[in-house]
């Protein structure tokens, strides 16, 4: 069977990055959970069939296997909906491969507002909580196209097991080429005079990058980070620029509650800096557009630039 992305000529990039990773990891073997066109992983079986294993809606499943895979000495990459491997697999991988350290990746699709339109059911708004909770699990969300390569690329070297967030429509190529995209904490711009430090959480990035744009234009000066390794979390950029400006906006995909804004708390708590939590509401959202999902949310650009806005007010 043609898969559907090269059907059309349109071999996405997740599904390129993860065929030449096949290509130069002989070891490297993938796990479908009967998702795919929707995770790209159909080139990876049409090059390499041997070393793919599409299983099914069968997630626990899924992960039972990579465990055993990698005692074997393979890298398993499993794939399913973000919402499916932190909710249904979650005790699999908390005791088959947080706990003993297994070189397992997973890999999560349709994060947050990026998969609305299927609703509740399908849309992760609590699984970086899950996934960061455990012991021994790096977790990693990267906001575009170019820093999803270097960091999958950096994921499959380095040992151990780790969960990588995808979004699934509409990455951008590369939302900051002034920088490395390989680097967990970046700078993406440094204000003058700034008077808040905006830190984008992964895919929220290029909303966040729009919404400070709006806050010049408004004579508002910002400091703007990205964080794409969210644990372990290198802090040290943050707490720089926290110091310079004495609040701080998390910007992030996922609710509040166990969030990276928390995670964020944690490094800069000890330094008594107000923090605004800019995070997905604590309910529910029904299904929608992505755009529209953003300002029900307030999540918009217009939005976060309205809310640092009040925020800085209030200090």
């Amino acid at each position: 069977m043609t898969p559907q992305s090269l059907k059309h000529g349109l071999a996405a990039p997740y599904a390129r990055l993860l065929g030449e990773a096949g290509e130069a990891t002989p070891e490297l073997v993938v796990i479908d959970a009967g998702l795919a066109t929707s995770m790209q992983t159909e080139v990876f079986a049409a090059r390499f069939p041997d070393r793919y294993f599409n299983i099914g809606i069968a997630e626990q499943h899924a992960v039972g296997l990579a465990s055993g895979l990698a005692r074997a000495g393979m890298i398993p990459v499993v794939h399913s909906f973000s919402n499916f491997l932190a909710r249904r697999a979650h005790d699999q991988i908390a005791i088959s491969v947080a706990w003993p350290g297994c070189n397992v990746k997973l890999v999560g699709g349709s994060c947050g507002l990026f998969d609305g339109r299927n609703g509740p059911s399908h849309m992760a708004i609590d699984d970086l909580g899950a996934m960061a909770s455990l012991p021994n699990m790096t977790v990693i969300e990267p906001s575009d196209a170019c820093q999803a390569a270097a960091l999958f690329r950096a994921m499959l070297a380095a040992p151990g097991p780790a969960y990588f967030r995808l979004r699934r429509f509409g990455a951008a190529p590369d939302l900051a080429p002034q920088s490395d995209p390989a680097e967990g904490t970046r700078w993406i711009r440094r204000g003058d005079m700034p008077a808040v430090s905006l830190i984008a959480c992964g895919t929220m990035l290029e909303t966040a990058i729009e919404a400070a744009v709006m806050l010049d234009d408004h004579g508002i000066a910002s400091d703007l980070l990205h964080v794409a390794v969210l644990k372990p979390l290198d802090a040290d950029a943050l707490i720089d620029s926290a110091r310079r400006t004495g609040v701080v906006a998390v910007i992030e995909n996922h609710v509040a509650s166990s969030g990276f804004g928390s995670i964020v708390a944690d490094a800069l708590g000890p330094l008594g800096i107000r923090i605004g939590r800019l995070a997905l509401p604590d309910r529910f959202l029904p299904a929608g557009s992505p755009a529209w999902q953003a300002r029900v949310a307030e999540l918009s650009a217009e939005d976060i630039a309205v809310r640092v806005s009040e925020l800085i007010g209030e200090r």
